[in-house]
């Protein structure tokens, strides 16, 4: 069973979604107001009325308490351990990226796309940041065993893609009926998350290698004679036969429970930084 860590960005997202799903029903239903038009994102309202806030207020929305209690569930057992992992900074600016990158990609389909009614069709939930941390604790929590629609065990780094292909299956063949237009957003919550992990790291490994290249060459005089150890002086990691291999990389900066204050301690994407196998129910 995971355990479950209610860290205190995780505790804020749970109040102040809570807190604003009743507020939103109050007023709407029962005092005739208009708060979902003002901080869903509308796209006709975004564009033509610059309501440029609501791609920042729409994640604090939900259209039901189905919505709202699968979405603060798997916010309350996924969010607490990333939050351990990167620490509350990285972890609210991760939270916010996935859900403006959701609601961009939203705001694309039905301005460019769809069009139509859907100009009109508000959006609403934390969906987009649910599955970008999906897709981020499949990467950092690769080995842990989680529960398929409930029932079938499935480790996490297979999980998140099922779960890419069935949202994009969706989107692909329900267009802009039925779930389509959620699940969109979804993979765009979910391509977003693996970005904002994948480009930094992809960066740091081109800064390394060009750093390594670059000393290799002052080293041979630049040529790749010998003592070159290759093409232009580079010398591959164990030898010129040997292949290089690159490890995706999270810098946590010191943020995980007893790491280095400095921020020296650095996570590999590539191997579970948990191998004990845990079970979501």
């Amino acid at each position: 069973m995971m355990q479950l860590r209610l860290t205190p960005v995780v505790k804020a997202l749970l109040i102040a979604c809570f807190a604003m799903f009743l507020l939103q029903q109050t007023i709407d239903q029962f005092l005739g107001g208009d708060l979902l038009g003002w901080l869903a994102l509308v796209p006709s309202a975004f564009v033509v009325e610059h309501r440029f806030w609501q791609l920042f207020t729409y994640p604090f929305l939900h259209g039901d308490v189905m919505h709202l209690f699968f979405n603060l569930l798997v916010l309350a057992f996924i969010g607490g351990e990333l939050e351990l992992v990167w620490g509350r900074t990285k972890f609210i600016k991760f939270f916010f990226a996935c859900t403006t990158g959701a609601g961009l990609l939203y705001l694309f389909l039905q301005l460019f796309v769809w069009k139509g009614p859907g100009l009109h069709m508000p959006m609403v939930g934390a969906s987009g940041g649910i599955y970008g941390m999906l897709i981020a604790y499949g990467i950092l929590f690769s080995e842990r065993v989680l529960l398929f629609m409930m029932v079938f065990p499935m480790r996490a780094k297979h999980f998140v893609w099922v779960l890419a292909g069935l949202e994009f299956m969706t989107t692909v063949f329900s267009g802009k009926a039925g779930g389509g237009l959620g699940s969109a957003a979804h993979l765009g919550g979910m391509v977003t998350g693996f970005l904002y992990l994948w480009l930094p790291a992809y960066l740091k490994i081109m800064q390394k290698k060009r750093a390594d290249s670059s000393s290799s060459s002052r080293r041979s005089g630049g040529s790749g004679g010998p003592g070159g150890g290759g093409f232009g002086g580079f010398r591959k990691p164990g030898g010129s036969g040997s292949k290089s291999h690159l490890k995706l990389v999270i810098d946590n900066k010191g943020n995980k429970p007893g790491g280095d204050p400095k921020g020296k301690n650095v996570d590999r994407l590539d191997r579970d930084t948990d191998n004990d196998p845990k079970t979501w129910h």
